[in-house]
């Protein structure tokens, strides 16, 4: 095949198709997408970010580095070997990443094969099978979280309990502060088309305590389910050695392979990232794992029970920024 300079407007909605399909909190979506050529920039959409619940924009930059992990995962299905660099241009602190696509040949071996899940992977808030994960999956994922610099800290039954403790204090002051409440009814609840998390995909309510963020907590939300949820959860911490922003990035694509491989296993994954939102209670789940790496999500992962919606995404051009030749 012929390369070009550039890719074609066919390649440019797959790519930003696929970009989109990324987690994010709230789903608030927080990126959008500058194209010279076969350079691609990733941005930050500052209207889309949470000054209250973020306002370092940890979460944010998370978000964007599991897009362009995705941007690249169709990139490599098109034929597009990529590399990257994060903040490349300290002028325009708006560019996260910075992605170059080769000349376009065929598949691009090991990125290409996560396509497939792209559109299968959910943020699944139901419960899963009591059913463990084998020992040879579990270091499968764990791998793919070094691919990209991070690292997965499987929790025992122990760690199991002191994290319960930590989230219940996050719970509290969740539904306690104004600001935060306010802040989250623009992305929580409703009918939603584009972003945000709409009532039919927030997942039932434990009977009893569970391993599950509620994002409904302190906003009302009637005629959802109650249910009990595993008794043995599955979680690991994701964390980077560093803790800036570039780490946050990196973390970002981490776990954008993390669960991409596990999609490909049938595996399902929440967050419980309300430890790791405040300040304090993040250095409690640094403690709780060691203070050699920082504590950048906390994913719960198993064997879904039952079925769920999915989150709305936007249509690929309403990211699309600027595109010149």
């Amino acid at each position: 095949m012929k390369a070009t300079s550039t890719v074609t407007e066919d390649e440019v909605g797959i790519l930003l198709a696929a970009a989109g399909q990324a987690p994010s909190m709230h789903n608030t979506q927080p990126w959008r997408f500058d194209i010279n050529g076969r350079v691609i920039d990733v941005l930050i959409d500052v209207g889309r970010t949470l000054p209250v619940e973020d306002p370092a924009g940890r979460l944010t930059r998370i978000g964007v580095g599991a897009a362009a992990f995705n941007l690249r995962v169709a990139a490599a299905m098109l034929g597009h070997d990529t590399t990257l660099a994060i903040d490349p241009d300290p002028a325009v602190p708006d560019v996260v990443v910075r992605i170059f696509l080769a000349a376009r040949k065929v598949p691009v071996a090991g990125l290409s094969s996560l396509y497939g899940e792209l559109g299968r992977r959910y943020t699944y808030r139901g419960p899963m099978v009591d059913r463990p994960i084998s020992a040879r999956m579990l270091q499968r994922l764990t791998e793919a979280a070094k691919a990209d610099g991070a690292d997965l800290r499987w929790l025992d039954g122990e760690q199991h309990a002191r994290l319960g403790s930590i989230t219940r204090t996050a719970d509290d002051r969740d539904i306690h502060e104004e600001d935060r409440l306010h802040e989250r009814l623009r992305w929580i609840g409703g009918d939603r088309e584009a972003d945000g998390v709409p009532d039919d995909v927030l997942g039932p309510l434990p009977v009893r305590g569970a391993a599950v963020r509620d994002l409904s907590a302190g906003l009302e939300r009637l005629g959802r389910d109650q249910v009990a949820f595993e008794s043995t959860p599955i979680i690991a911490v994701l964390g980077t050695a560093d803790d800036d922003e570039p780490a946050w990035v990196r973390a970002g694509l981490a776990l954008q392979r993390v669960l991409l491989t596990a999609t490909s296993y049938d595996l399902a994954a929440s967050f419980l990232n309300q430890a790791v939102e405040y300040p304090d209670l993040r250095d409690q789940v640094r403690t709780l794992i060691g203070h050699d790496i920082w504590p950048q999500m906390i994913v719960r992962l198993g064997y879904p029970a039952e079925g769920s919606g999915l989150t709305p995404r936007r249509q690929w051009n309403e990211t699309l920024h600027s595109r010149r030749p």
